[in-house]
């Protein structure tokens, strides 16, 4: 299931802080690049970048190993 980045950025904006997501990104920089994306893109998210399960599940290790949570994929908004 595709999920859209802004989905997982809000999630973390709301529940952790507003820095979490710059973190995980970068935590996960070599998955984004293996998708073609660029840290400046899953930052302005201008237009908002569509994540796979891989992706999805790289950015879940980040976000477990940062702040030890998870977020379910099912509370983002689907495309």
């Amino acid at each position: 299931m595709a999920t859209k980045a802004s989905s997982f950025k809000n999630w973390c904006t709301q529940n952790i802080s507003p820095q979490s997501w710059t973190r995980i990104c970068l935590r996960s920089v070599d998955a984004i690049r293996s998708k073609g994306h660029t840290l400046k893109e899953m930052e302005d998210l201008d237009p908002d970048i569509e994540m796979d399960d891989e992706l999805l599940d790289s950015l879940n290790v980040s976000l477990s190993q940062l702040y030890e949570m998870t977020v379910n994929e099912d509370i983002l908004a689907p495309l």
